[in-house]
Protein backbone atom coordinates (compact mmCIF):
# COMPACT_ATOMS: atom_id res chain seq x y z
CA UNK A 1 0.00 0.00 0.00
CA UNK A 2 2.85 2.43 0.86
CA UNK A 3 4.43 1.80 -2.54
CA UNK A 4 1.14 2.49 -4.32
CA UNK A 5 0.63 5.73 -2.39
CA UNK A 6 4.21 6.83 -3.06
CA UNK A 7 3.82 6.11 -6.77
CA UNK A 8 0.55 8.07 -6.91
CA UNK A 9 2.12 11.07 -5.17
CA UNK A 10 5.18 10.99 -7.42
CA UNK A 11 2.98 10.76 -10.54
CA UNK A 12 0.91 13.74 -9.40
CA UNK A 13 4.02 15.90 -9.17
CA UNK A 14 5.67 14.54 -12.33
CA UNK A 15 2.66 14.83 -14.64
CA UNK A 16 2.81 18.62 -15.18
CA UNK A 17 6.51 18.40 -16.02
CA UNK A 18 6.08 15.50 -18.42
CA UNK A 19 3.23 17.29 -20.22
CA UNK A 20 5.50 20.14 -21.33
CA UNK A 21 7.79 19.94 -24.35
CA UNK A 22 11.26 20.42 -22.83
CA UNK A 23 14.39 21.19 -24.87
CA UNK A 24 18.06 21.94 -24.26
CA UNK A 25 20.08 24.07 -26.68
CA UNK A 26 23.14 26.27 -26.69
CA UNK A 27 26.38 27.23 -28.38
CA UNK A 28 30.13 27.38 -27.74
CA UNK A 29 32.40 29.79 -29.60
CA UNK A 30 36.14 30.54 -29.41
CA UNK A 31 38.28 33.00 -31.36
CA UNK A 32 42.03 33.40 -31.77
CA UNK A 33 42.56 37.13 -32.28
CA UNK A 34 45.78 38.86 -33.31
CA UNK A 35 46.21 42.64 -33.25
CA UNK A 36 48.83 45.15 -34.34
CA UNK A 37 47.98 47.58 -31.53
CA UNK A 38 50.98 48.16 -29.28
CA UNK A 39 48.95 47.72 -26.08
CA UNK A 40 46.94 44.69 -27.24
CA UNK A 41 48.47 41.20 -27.28
CA UNK A 42 47.21 38.18 -29.20
CA UNK A 43 44.53 36.28 -27.31
CA UNK A 44 41.93 33.53 -27.34
CA UNK A 45 38.48 34.87 -26.50
CA UNK A 46 34.94 33.60 -26.21
CA UNK A 47 31.65 35.32 -26.91
CA UNK A 48 28.51 34.38 -24.98
CA UNK A 49 28.94 30.63 -24.54
CA UNK A 50 25.42 29.67 -23.51
CA UNK A 51 23.13 26.81 -22.51
CA UNK A 52 19.35 27.30 -22.65
CA UNK A 53 16.69 25.07 -21.10
CA UNK A 54 13.29 25.70 -22.68
CA UNK A 55 9.77 24.37 -22.15
CA UNK A 56 6.49 24.84 -24.02
CA UNK A 57 2.99 23.90 -22.94
CA UNK A 58 -0.28 24.17 -24.88
CA UNK A 59 -3.16 25.71 -22.89
CA UNK A 60 -6.90 26.17 -23.48
CA UNK A 61 -8.53 28.71 -25.83
CA UNK A 62 -5.62 28.76 -28.29
CA UNK A 63 -3.11 29.89 -25.68
CA UNK A 64 0.36 28.49 -25.06
CA UNK A 65 3.09 29.25 -22.56
CA UNK A 66 6.82 28.88 -23.01
CA UNK A 67 9.80 29.64 -20.83
CA UNK A 68 13.55 29.60 -21.15
CA UNK A 69 16.40 29.78 -18.68
CA UNK A 70 19.76 30.73 -20.15
CA UNK A 71 23.17 30.57 -18.50
CA UNK A 72 25.91 32.53 -20.29
CA UNK A 73 29.67 32.46 -19.75
CA UNK A 74 31.93 34.95 -21.52
CA UNK A 75 35.22 36.75 -20.98
CA UNK A 76 33.75 40.15 -20.13
CA UNK A 77 31.22 39.56 -17.35
CA UNK A 78 31.62 35.96 -16.20
CA UNK A 79 28.71 33.58 -15.71
CA UNK A 80 25.27 35.17 -15.56
CA UNK A 81 21.70 34.85 -16.75
CA UNK A 82 20.77 36.39 -20.09
CA UNK A 83 17.48 36.13 -21.94
CA UNK A 84 15.70 34.19 -19.19
CA UNK A 85 11.98 34.84 -19.66
CA UNK A 86 8.41 33.55 -19.72
CA UNK A 87 6.14 34.04 -22.78
CA UNK A 88 2.35 33.75 -23.09
CA UNK A 89 1.18 33.41 -26.70
CA UNK A 90 -2.28 33.42 -28.26
CA UNK A 91 -4.58 35.19 -30.73
CA UNK A 92 -3.52 38.53 -29.21
CA UNK A 93 0.14 37.92 -30.10
CA UNK A 94 2.76 37.24 -27.42
CA UNK A 95 3.63 38.82 -24.08
CA UNK A 96 7.04 38.10 -22.54
CA UNK A 97 8.25 38.97 -19.05
CA UNK A 98 11.83 38.67 -17.77
CA UNK A 99 15.04 39.53 -19.61
CA UNK A 100 13.86 40.33 -23.14
CA UNK A 101 15.35 42.14 -26.09
CA UNK A 102 13.54 45.48 -26.19
CA UNK A 103 11.29 46.33 -29.14
CA UNK A 104 14.10 48.09 -31.00
CA UNK A 105 16.70 45.44 -30.14
CA UNK A 106 14.35 42.62 -31.21
CA UNK A 107 13.74 44.28 -34.58
CA UNK A 108 16.98 45.57 -36.10
CA UNK A 109 20.68 44.65 -36.02
CA UNK A 110 20.44 43.54 -39.67
CA UNK A 111 24.03 44.59 -40.44
CA UNK A 112 25.62 42.48 -37.69
CA UNK A 113 26.64 39.60 -39.98
CA UNK A 114 30.32 38.92 -39.28
CA UNK A 115 30.92 35.97 -36.92
CA UNK A 116 33.49 38.10 -35.04
CA UNK A 117 34.10 41.88 -34.76
CA UNK A 118 31.59 44.38 -36.12
CA UNK A 119 28.08 44.91 -34.82
CA UNK A 120 25.56 47.77 -35.11
CA UNK A 121 25.68 49.86 -31.91
CA UNK A 122 22.28 51.52 -32.38
CA UNK A 123 20.24 48.40 -31.70
CA UNK A 124 18.67 49.22 -28.33
CA UNK A 125 18.69 47.47 -24.96
CA UNK A 126 16.95 44.78 -22.92
CA UNK A 127 13.55 45.42 -21.31
CA UNK A 128 11.45 43.60 -18.71
CA UNK A 129 8.19 43.39 -20.73
CA UNK A 130 7.83 42.76 -24.48
CA UNK A 131 4.54 42.70 -26.42
CA UNK A 132 4.51 41.32 -29.98
CA UNK A 133 1.29 41.86 -31.94
CA UNK A 134 0.16 39.33 -34.57
CA UNK A 135 1.74 39.88 -37.98
CA UNK A 136 -0.70 41.19 -40.59
CA UNK A 137 -0.02 41.46 -44.33
CA UNK A 138 3.74 41.60 -43.81
CA UNK A 139 3.50 44.14 -40.97
CA UNK A 140 4.69 43.35 -37.43
CA UNK A 141 4.62 45.65 -34.40
CA UNK A 142 6.44 45.34 -31.07
CA UNK A 143 6.36 47.39 -27.86
CA UNK A 144 8.42 47.01 -24.69
CA UNK A 145 9.05 48.69 -21.35
CA UNK A 146 10.79 48.44 -17.99
CA UNK A 147 9.32 50.03 -14.85
CA UNK A 148 11.50 52.23 -12.67
CA UNK A 149 12.24 49.60 -10.04
CA UNK A 150 15.02 47.01 -9.81
CA UNK A 151 14.02 44.85 -12.80
CA UNK A 152 14.99 41.28 -13.57
CA UNK A 153 16.92 42.23 -16.69
CA UNK A 154 20.50 41.38 -17.60
CA UNK A 155 22.97 44.12 -16.67
CA UNK A 156 25.58 43.54 -19.37
CA UNK A 157 28.19 45.91 -17.96
CA UNK A 158 28.76 48.09 -14.94
CA UNK A 159 26.90 51.31 -15.46
CA UNK A 160 24.72 49.91 -18.23
CA UNK A 161 22.06 52.55 -18.90
CA UNK A 162 19.31 50.82 -20.86
CA UNK A 163 16.55 50.92 -18.28
CA UNK A 164 17.65 47.77 -16.47
CA UNK A 165 18.85 49.41 -13.25
CA UNK A 166 16.75 50.63 -10.36
CA UNK A 167 15.17 54.05 -10.92
CA UNK A 168 15.75 54.01 -14.68
CA UNK A 169 12.59 53.21 -16.61
CA UNK A 170 12.54 52.47 -20.35
CA UNK A 171 10.10 52.12 -23.22
CA UNK A 172 10.45 51.26 -26.91
CA UNK A 173 8.37 50.51 -30.00
CA UNK A 174 9.16 49.21 -33.47
CA UNK A 175 7.45 48.33 -36.73
CA UNK A 176 8.71 46.02 -39.51
CA UNK A 177 7.25 45.57 -42.99
CA UNK A 178 8.21 42.76 -45.37
CA UNK A 179 7.23 42.55 -49.04
CA UNK A 180 8.79 39.70 -50.96
CA UNK A 181 12.58 39.85 -50.69
CA UNK A 182 12.62 43.33 -49.12
CA UNK A 183 12.12 44.34 -45.47
CA UNK A 184 12.22 47.71 -43.70
CA UNK A 185 12.00 48.65 -40.03
CA UNK A 186 11.81 51.68 -37.75
CA UNK A 187 12.25 51.71 -33.98
CA UNK A 188 12.40 54.21 -31.12
CA UNK A 189 13.59 53.86 -27.54
CA UNK A 190 13.71 56.12 -24.48
CA UNK A 191 15.33 55.33 -21.15
CA UNK A 192 16.35 57.20 -18.04
CA UNK A 193 20.03 57.92 -17.56
CA UNK A 194 19.29 59.09 -14.04
CA UNK A 195 16.54 60.92 -12.18
CA UNK A 196 16.88 64.12 -14.23
CA UNK A 197 18.01 62.93 -17.69
CA UNK A 198 16.51 60.79 -20.44
CA UNK A 199 18.13 59.35 -23.54
CA UNK A 200 16.08 59.22 -26.75
CA UNK A 201 17.18 56.93 -29.58
CA UNK A 202 15.88 55.77 -32.94
CA UNK A 203 17.06 53.47 -35.69
CA UNK A 204 15.86 52.30 -39.09
CA UNK A 205 17.01 49.87 -41.75
CA UNK A 206 16.35 48.08 -45.01
CA UNK A 207 17.45 44.66 -46.23
CA UNK A 208 17.23 42.51 -49.34
CA UNK A 209 17.57 38.75 -49.10
CA UNK A 210 17.09 36.46 -52.10
CA UNK A 211 18.84 33.19 -52.85
CA UNK A 212 22.53 33.44 -51.97
CA UNK A 213 22.62 37.27 -51.73
CA UNK A 214 21.97 39.36 -48.61
CA UNK A 215 22.34 43.17 -48.43
CA UNK A 216 21.39 45.44 -45.51
CA UNK A 217 21.76 49.06 -44.41
CA UNK A 218 20.98 50.61 -41.02
CA UNK A 219 21.23 54.03 -39.41
CA UNK A 220 20.33 55.53 -36.07
CA UNK A 221 20.99 58.22 -33.52
CA UNK A 222 20.82 58.81 -29.77
CA UNK A 223 20.25 62.19 -28.08
CA UNK A 224 21.73 62.80 -24.63
CA UNK A 225 23.53 59.49 -25.01
CA UNK A 226 25.18 57.63 -22.17
CA UNK A 227 27.73 56.29 -24.62
CA UNK A 228 28.44 52.57 -24.42
CA UNK A 229 30.60 50.15 -22.51
CA UNK A 230 33.20 50.42 -25.30
CA UNK A 231 33.53 54.20 -25.00
CA UNK A 232 32.81 54.99 -21.36
CA UNK A 233 34.58 58.37 -21.62
CA UNK A 234 31.64 59.92 -23.48
CA UNK A 235 30.15 62.73 -21.44
CA UNK A 236 26.58 63.48 -20.48
CA UNK A 237 24.59 65.14 -23.23
CA UNK A 238 26.58 63.72 -26.13
CA UNK A 239 24.65 63.05 -29.36
CA UNK A 240 25.66 59.94 -31.28
CA UNK A 241 25.01 58.77 -34.85
CA UNK A 242 25.32 55.21 -36.13
CA UNK A 243 25.54 53.73 -39.63
CA UNK A 244 25.89 50.09 -40.70
CA UNK A 245 26.20 48.20 -43.99
CA UNK A 246 26.55 44.47 -44.66
CA UNK A 247 26.61 42.17 -47.67
CA UNK A 248 26.99 38.38 -47.77
CA UNK A 249 27.00 35.78 -50.54
CA UNK A 250 26.52 32.06 -49.91
CA UNK A 251 28.07 29.38 -52.11
CA UNK A 252 26.88 26.11 -50.64
CA UNK A 253 28.51 25.69 -47.24
CA UNK A 254 30.80 28.71 -47.78
CA UNK A 255 29.68 32.28 -47.07
CA UNK A 256 31.76 35.36 -47.82
CA UNK A 257 30.85 38.83 -46.65
CA UNK A 258 31.76 42.36 -45.66
CA UNK A 259 30.48 44.60 -42.88
CA UNK A 260 31.06 48.28 -42.21
CA UNK A 261 30.07 50.08 -39.01
CA UNK A 262 30.48 53.76 -38.22
CA UNK A 263 29.88 55.67 -34.99
CA UNK A 264 30.10 59.47 -34.69
CA UNK A 265 29.73 61.61 -31.58
CA UNK A 266 29.05 65.33 -31.05
CA UNK A 267 30.27 66.83 -27.77
CA UNK A 268 28.16 69.32 -25.85
CA UNK A 269 30.41 72.23 -26.82
CA UNK A 270 31.06 71.18 -30.43
CA UNK A 271 28.95 71.33 -33.53
CA UNK A 272 30.92 68.95 -35.74
CA UNK A 273 30.58 65.19 -35.50
CA UNK A 274 33.73 63.35 -34.42
CA UNK A 275 34.42 59.93 -35.86
CA UNK A 276 34.58 57.62 -32.87
CA UNK A 277 34.97 54.54 -35.02
CA UNK A 278 34.96 53.61 -38.69
CA UNK A 279 35.23 49.82 -38.88
CA UNK A 280 35.41 47.49 -41.89
CA UNK A 281 35.31 43.69 -41.53
CA UNK A 282 35.91 41.12 -44.27
CA UNK A 283 35.03 37.52 -43.41
CA UNK A 284 34.49 34.00 -44.70
CA UNK A 285 32.77 31.09 -42.94
CA UNK A 286 32.43 27.39 -43.70
CA UNK A 287 29.74 25.10 -42.30
CA UNK A 288 31.17 21.70 -41.42
CA UNK A 289 27.72 20.33 -40.61
CA UNK A 290 25.91 19.32 -37.41
CA UNK A 291 26.01 22.87 -36.06
CA UNK A 292 29.77 23.38 -36.49
CA UNK A 293 31.09 26.48 -38.29
CA UNK A 294 34.67 27.65 -38.78
CA UNK A 295 35.50 31.17 -39.93
CA UNK A 296 38.16 33.81 -40.45
CA UNK A 297 37.89 37.61 -40.42
CA UNK A 298 39.99 40.74 -40.78
CA UNK A 299 39.08 44.03 -39.11
CA UNK A 300 40.52 47.45 -39.97
CA UNK A 301 39.37 50.65 -38.31
CA UNK A 302 40.11 54.31 -37.92
CA UNK A 303 39.16 56.85 -35.29
CA UNK A 304 39.44 60.54 -34.40
CA UNK A 305 39.04 59.55 -30.76
CA UNK A 306 42.58 59.57 -29.37
CA UNK A 307 41.72 57.60 -26.21
CA UNK A 308 40.41 54.64 -28.20
CA UNK A 309 43.51 52.62 -29.08
CA UNK A 310 41.55 49.50 -30.03
CA UNK A 311 39.47 51.48 -32.52
CA UNK A 312 42.63 52.20 -34.54
CA UNK A 313 43.85 48.60 -34.65
CA UNK A 314 44.24 46.14 -37.47
CA UNK A 315 42.98 42.78 -36.21
CA UNK A 316 42.60 39.27 -37.60
CA UNK A 317 40.73 36.30 -36.17
CA UNK A 318 40.05 32.63 -36.78
CA UNK A 319 37.36 30.86 -34.82
CA UNK A 320 35.02 27.93 -34.39
CA UNK A 321 31.41 27.76 -33.23
CA UNK A 322 29.36 24.72 -32.20
CA UNK A 323 25.59 25.21 -31.90
CA UNK A 324 23.45 22.40 -30.49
Amino acid sequence: MKKIISLAVASAFAAPVMAADVSVSGSLKYNYISSDAATTADKISTDDNAVTIGATQELNDGLSISGKFTIVDDTTSGTEHQGTSLKLSGPFGALSVGDNSGAMDATGDWTDKSPVFGGFDGDGGDHALLLELPAFNGLSVKASMSPSGDNYVNNEAAGDLNGDEEGRSAQAASVTYTAGDFSVYYGTEEFGRNVAEDTKAKSYGVKYSAGPLYVAYEAGEAENSAGSSSYSAWGAGDDVEYKGFAVTYAMGDITVGAEQQQTKEKAETATALEKIEDETVLFVSYQLGDGVTVYAANRSSDSDYAASVAAQAEQSAVGIKFAF
